[in-house]
């Protein structure tokens, strides 16, 4: 049944109707699916699927950036409620410059929110000089970075040098998107921290901070 609703969410986003976006997760609410179960049984599963097609060429560039953005408008309404206690740790999330992707970041964000983190979003198309500001501004050790192009993965290390440059070199820096992924070098090469793989890794990444010795690489 879920499966149904991911398939019409995808739709909607392709559409880039919002609207029909909202109506379709609340259909899948009043259909029985808990609140706290939309995210990982509705959300997560059309985003991939809108991944995918982009991957394969069925969704140009334009209209994926798009219907991520819609995606991004939405996704309040499929967020489970914060189960977790605040944990006063303040994460930054945000997608590199000249990339406007931002499905992983949409669902590293929600899970580390759900997790009790205290997340800030700066979006996408973020410059470096833009995640040093905003690390100074709210004292945050904590970053993901995610790229999904070769060039903008390439052009994290940019961010590793200007924290270095702005004497905040001990910030953890945490990077996700396809070329991380499927080459963990890469991660090694711009100067990160870990790679992010999806929901559960961010959350397990940001315990291995909290709590050396354990977490996921």
């Amino acid at each position: 049944m879920a499966e149904d609703y991911s398939s019409r969410l995808f739709r909607a986003l392709v559409y880039q109707d919002p609207s029909r976006a909202i109506e379709v997760i609340g259909a899948a609410k009043r259909s029985g699916v808990p609140q706290d179960q939309l995210f990982d049984r509705v959300y997560a599963p059309a985003l991939s699927l809108l991944g995918g097609a982009w991957a394969s060429g069925a969704v140009d560039e334009y209209a994926f950036t798009q219907s991520a953005a819609v995606a991004e408008r939405v996704i309040s309404f499929a967020l489970p409620p914060i189960s977790a206690d605040d944990t006063g740790v303040t994460v930054l999330v945000g997608t590199m410059h000249h990339d406007v992707h931002s499905v992983d970041k949409a669902i590293a964000a929600a899970a580390l929110r759900e997790a009790g983190h205290r997340v800030i979003d700066l979006g996408v198309n973020v410059r470096p000089a833009d995640f040093l500001a905003r690390a100074e501004e709210t004292d945050s050790t904590i970053v993901f970075v995610f790229a999904s192009m070769a060039s903008t993965s390439a052009s994290v290390s940019r961010v590793r040098e200007m924290f270095r440059a702005g004497h905040r070199g001990g910030v953890i820096i945490f990077v996700g998107g396809g070329p991380f992924v499927a080459d963990t070098d890469l991660a090694r090469t711009v100067g990160a921290n870990g790679v992010c793989r999806g929901a559960e890794s961010a959350i397990r990444l940001v315990e291995r901070v909290l709590h050396p010795g354990g977490g996921d690489r």
